[in-house]
């Protein structure tokens, strides 16, 4: 392993299509993969509400378990929280390079229907109250907050076919690739 260690974030809202934005990475990138949610299958296949607590405490030691063993390491977050936000200096302490890449749908309905057809498939189920909710508060606080922190940042829009970059950028420098996108985008983060 080459001496650069790098977190990647897949970030975004709840059915924005982060999983599968993290499968189509992994496949070209050899990094250690940390879900809650997998974990949560892990540990209760049948109804992983019920170890969402659990699932998230076994996460923070597998993250920690890997930045110590000095893991390339790809997580997934909607960022609605500030968890990461805590834990941030700690990676970086670590000797880690931080990118985020935040994948976004145009309105938390369609988040919603993403999310029962992926129920209809075996997927885990979000109540929709939680996805309207974490579908502003993700926005902002990537936006506000944790863009600030990666080395460098990605945007892109998930529309029905593929995911489109819509702007990349370090802290506050940044280029746009689709204006209509980030214009979408930023209509909620109340800049």
């Amino acid at each position: 392993m080459d001496s650069e260690k790098n977190l990647y974030i897949a970030a975004g809202p709840n059915g924005s299509g982060k999983t599968t934005f993290a499968r189509q990475f992994l496949k070209e990138h050899d990094y250690v993969f940390l879900n809650a949610d997998e974990i949560a299958k892990e540990l209760n296949p049948e109804c992983i509400e019920d170890v969402q607590l659990t699932a998230g405490r076994v996460f923070i030691q597998r993250l920690f378990r890997n930045l110590d063993e000095g893991n390339n390491i790809l997580i997934e977050s909607t960022l609605s929280g500030m968890y990461l936000h805590r834990i941030l200096p700690r990676i970086r302490q670590r000797g880690y390079n931080v990118y985020i890449i935040y994948v976004f749908l145009e309105h938390p309905r369609i988040c919603i229907e993403r999310i029962k057809e992926r129920v209809l498939k075996g997927g885990h189920f979000v109540p929709d109250n939680d996805v309207v909710r974490r579908f502003f508060r993700s926005k902002r606080n990537f936006w506000h907050i944790y863009r600030l922190e990666a080395d460098s940042w990605f945007i892109f829009f998930n529309s029905d076919s593929h995911f489109q970059e819509v702007s990349q950028g370090n802290k506050d420098n940044f280029i746009v690739h689709n204006q209509y996108f980030f214009d979408l985008y930023l209509q909620d983060v109340n800049i």
